[in-house]
């Protein structure tokens, strides 16, 4: 079994406050934690945030993770853009993110998993090798199992826990790890989801659902301990598929 950690890099709360203060607060915590268990990740980067976080970017290549593609504008509904639309936002994400930090971007996951059916055939024109925006999960809607795939681009999907929920770090500080059965474990994890409680409170209590708000106070110790106990001698995405 092979695990990789992958961040979607985003402003706070899903792209809806556009703002970092999630980035600013937790992505040098996190990058010491991955560093003190021999792991790589993959940073699903929306590159609308390069403007705000540029320093920080530069020291998550410095420290050797992947800089992939999560989109430019991560509020749209990528699964309702027609073909031309799409193929700007991908290829607007790829041209800023390698031209700002002089990477090549050959890895993508679509925002809020809502797969386009024409995703892979702009992802193949735009030379990706991989796609990560699929779960392997039978629950309905966004997360709907392996949606358009077409065979086109290779696809990593997000694994999940006890077969249903997508296995992000969230949902496996809440109800722990019994992942699918697949030889490449893939998991992800989102900046806001690890704030502490306090700055969760103070900084978003008034931007989001109060049950949203719930589901992010609600947990069982810390989630970059949870990122330790899981990410250890993990790879990038890129890395497994060049292998």
């Amino acid at each position: 079994m092979t695990t990789t950690i992958t961040i979607d890099y985003e402003f706070d709360w899903g792209g809806r406050v556009k703002e970092s203060k999630a980035i600013d607060q937790v992505t040098l915590p996190l990058l010491e934690t991955l560093q003190k268990v021999d792991a790589k990740a993959t940073f699903f980067v929306s590159a609308e945030t390069v403007a705000k976080t540029l320093p920080m970017l530069r020291t998550i290549v410095e420290a050797g993770h992947e800089i992939a593609s999560h989109g430019f504008h991560h509020d749209l509904k990528y699964d309702t853009l027609s073909r031309d639309e799409l193929h700007l936002e991908i290829r607007s994400s790829k041209e800023t993110l390698e031209d700002a930090l002089g990477v090549k971007v050959v890895g993508f996951r679509t925002p809020q998993f809502r797969k386009n059916r024409y995703t892979e055939e702009v992802l193949s024109e735009l030379e990706f090798l991989y796609d990560s925006s699929s779960v392997n999960t039978s629950l309905q809607g966004r997360y709907q199992e392996r949606q358009h795939e077409f065979g086109l681009i290779p696809e990593i999907p997000v694994s999940t826990i006890y077969g249903r929920f997508p296995a992000g770090i969230k949902w496996i500080n809440l109800i722990g790890t019994k992942f699918d059965p697949s030889p490449i474990r893939v998991i992800y994890v989102h900046p806001f989801d690890l704030l502490n409680l306090s700055d969760t409170l103070r900084s978003y209590s008034s931007k989001i659902s109060p049950l949203v708000l719930a589901f992010y106070l609600a947990r069982i110790g810390s989630p970059l301990n949870t990122i330790a106990k899981v990410a250890r001698n993990s790879h990038t995405l890129h890395s497994l598929i060049s292998k």
